[in-house]
C-alpha cells in the first residue's frame, strides 16, 4: 500500500513539475491536470504546496470555514524567509484579495457598493458604445487582434471608469499590472520578482497620487464615495483606498480581457458550437457559462488551512499551503461528462471559476455582463470567424492566458440590425 501511494504521488509530482517548468506543460495543462487527479487528486507536492483537482474536492475545501488565504503561511519558507524585504510581496500581503474576516468582510462590504446588481445594469450601455467604437477599425480591415485592441480597452475603460482612472494610462498600468502578477506564479524567477517590485512601487505611487488627488477634491466616482463612507465609525486607511484601486484595475481589465478572448477562441475553434448559438440565442447564458468551464482566465488560486481540513479522505494539516486548481476540476469527468468537449448545451454546471466561498469574485456580474454584450454582438453581425494564426500563449500556470488574438471575419449586419450590402 505504501509503495503504491508513493509511486502514485511522483506520477502527480511529474505531471506537476511539467505544468510548472516545462514548455510541453505550459502549451497543454490540461492533460496533466487529467494525469495528476488521476494519479493522486489530494496531495503534498515536492514543493511543499498540497494540490487539489479534483471538482467535488476543490467545491468542499473553498467552502470550508477553516480555509482562508493567510500570506504569512503562503510565503512561508519561501525566499531564504525574507519574503517581506521585496515590495511586491509587501504589496500583495496588504491586497484585500489577501485579508481575512472580520478585515475582509469590512473591505468588500465597502467595495461591493460598485457591483450591486442595479450598478452593473447602468453599465450595459457604455459597453454597447465603447464595444461598437473599438470594433470599427477591425470592422474596416475585416480583422485584427480583437484580444488588445478590443477586448484590454473595453474591460479597462468599464474599470477605469469606476474609480475615475484616464483611459490614456492604460498602456503603463497594463505593463505594471502583467509585472506584478508574477507573484502568483510558483515558479516566479529572480529577474520576474525584480520586474514586480519596480511594477509594485509604480503602481503604488500612481494609485497614492490618485487617492491624494480625490482626497483634496471629491469627483463622481467609487472612489470619492469610498473616500467618504464609513463602515461602523470605520473610514479605509489611505493604503487600503490605494489597494482597492489597484485591485479594480487589476482583476477587472485583465482577467476580463482573456475572459472575452478565450470566449472568441473557443468559438472560432468549435463552429459547430457557435452555430447553435446563433440559431438558438437563448443558449447564450450557458454559453457564457461553457467558456467559464472550459478555458477559465485563472487556472489556480493559492490557499491555507487554518486547522487541518479533511478533503477527499485525506487529512491537509494546518497552516499549510494549498495550490486549488479551479481549471482542473472544470474538467473533472465524475462532475462533468466528455469533459474536454466545448458544449454550450451543457446544463446543471455548478462553476467555480470566479472562485467560492469568502473570496468569490466581487466582480463577476460586471464581467459576465461584458461577455454577453460582446458574444451576443460578434455571433449576430459577423460570420466567417477565423483565425488569423495560432495565439502566442503566455507562458505561466496561474494565469495562463494568450498574448494575442488575430482574427478575420466578414461583416454581415450593421449595428443597428439592417443587413450589409453584398
Amino acid at each position: 500500500m505504501t509503495a503504491t501511494i508513493a509511486q502514485s504521488s511522483h506520477a502527480a509530482d511529474e505531471a506537476l513539475a511539467e505544468l510548472l517548468f516545462s514548455p510541453e506543460g505550459l502549451a497543454d495543462p490540461f492533460s496533466r491536470y487529467h494525469r495528476i487527479r488521476e494519479a493522486a487528486p489530494v496531495h503534498r507536492s515536492t514543493l511543499g504546496s498540497w494540490v487539489l483537482t479534483r471538482h467535488d474536492d476543490v467545491d468542499e475545501f473553498l467552502r470550508d470555514k477553516h480555509v482562508d488565504k493567510n500570506v504569512y503561511t503562503w510565503m512561508g519558507g519561501r525566499f531564504s524567509g525574507q519574503w517581506e524585504q521585496h515590495h511586491a510581496l509587501r504589496k500583495l500581503a496588504a491586497n484585500m484579495l489577501w485579508a481575512n474576516p472580520p478585515d475582509h468582510t469590512r473591505l468588500r462590504r465597502l467595495a461591493n457598493r460598485a457591483f450591486t446588481p442595479k450598478r452593473v445594469r447602468e453599465h450595459r450601455a457604455l459597453i454597447e458604445r465603447r464595444f461598437d467604437s473599438l470594433m470599427r477599425p477591425l470592422d474596416e480591415n475585416g480583422g485584427g487582434d480583437i484580444c488588445n485592441d478590443v477586448f484590454f480597452p473595453l474591460a479597462f475603460s468599464v474599470v477605469a471608469g469606476l474609480i475615475g482612472v484616464p483611459e490614456e494610462d492604460a498602456p503603463r498600468l497594463r505593463a505594471w499590472i502583467r509585472d506584478f502578477q508574477r507573484v502568483f506564479e510558483v515558479g516566479m524567477t529572480a529577474s520576474e520578482l525584480r520586474a514586480a517590485n519596480d511594477a509594485a512601487r509604480s503602481l503604488d505611487d500612481y494609485f497614492g497620487e490618485l487617492v491624494r488627488a480625490r482626497q483634496r477634491e471629491r469627483g463622481d466616482d467609487l472612489l470619492s464615495a469610498l473616500i467618504d463612507t464609513s463602515d461602523k465609525g470605520s473610514r479605509l486607511s489611505f493604503e487600503e483606498l490605494v489597494q482597492i484601486c489597484h485591485m479594480i484595475i487589476a482583476a477587472g481589465s485583465e482577467t476580463t480581457t482573456f475572459f472575452l478572448t478565450n470566449g472568441v477562441h473557443q468559438f472560432i475553434t468549435h463552429p459547430d458550437q457557435t452555430d447553435l448559438v446563433r440559431a438558438d440565442p437563448s443558449l447564450l447564458s450557458g454559453a457564457i457559462d461553457e467558456v467559464l468551464r472550459y478555458a477559465p482566465a485563472a487556472h489556480m488560486i493559492p490557499r491555507t488551512t487554518m486547522s487541518p481540513v479533511d478533503v477527499g479522505g485525506v487529512t491537509i494539516p494546518e497552516n499549510a499551503r494549498v495550490m486549488v486548481m479551479i481549471a482542473a476540476a472544470n474538467r473533472d469527468p465524475a462532475r462533468f461528462p466528455d469533459p474536454d468537449r466545448f458544449d454550450v448545451t451543457r446544463t446543471g454546471t455548478a462553476l467555480m471559476s470566479y472562485g467560492l466561498g469568502t473570496h468569490f469574485c466581487l466582480g463577476w456580474r460586471l464581467a459576465n455582463l461584458q461577455a454577453e454584450v460582446v458574444f451576443s454582438a460578434l455571433l449576430t453581425r459577423y460570420a466567417e470567424l477565423t483565425l488569423v494564426e495560432s495565439p502566442r500563449p503566455r507562458t505561466r500556470v496561474a494565469f495562463p492566458q494568450v498574448e494575442d488574438l488575430g482574427i478575420r471575419f466578414r461583416l454581415i449586419r450593421h449595428r443597428d440590425g439592417s443587413q450589409v450590402s453584398a
